[in-house]
């Protein structure tokens, strides 16, 4: 959970608030970030929330902080739904048709 002490910096918070704030000790805190003990899932989602954040980032799987990029539009929800119930022949053509738009567009 290197991310963690990234963002906790980042955002001027003290692991004294942010403890406060989870509910577990400062020391808790301290050793998430060290990697000795690990969060209850439950805990990395209050900590995501908090910190305004996602979980992936949290767990470093992504160097990406902003946890409005994680989040889908009605209309993006639709266009994956409506992918995703094509066939694989479909699906190849969504995927070239949308490559070429991609292409004309930065020409």
């Amino acid at each position: 959970m290197k991310n963690l002490k990234k963002i906790v910096k980042a955002q001027n918070k003290s692991l004294t608030s942010l403890a406060v704030e989870l509910e577990v000790s400062q020391e808790a805190i301290s050793q998430y970030i060290s990697g000795k003990i690990f969060p209850k899932t439950k805990t990395i989602i209050q900590m995501a929330r908090l910190l305004h954040t996602s979980t992936d980032y949290l767990l470093d799987l992504t160097d990406n902080p902003n946890a409005s990029d994680f989040i889908l539009s009605e209309q993006e929800n639709e266009l994956l739904s409506n992918y995703r119930n094509l066939n694989k022949e479909g699906k190849l053509k969504a995927e070239t048709y949308i490559q070429a738009l991609k292409d004309l567009s930065t020409k």
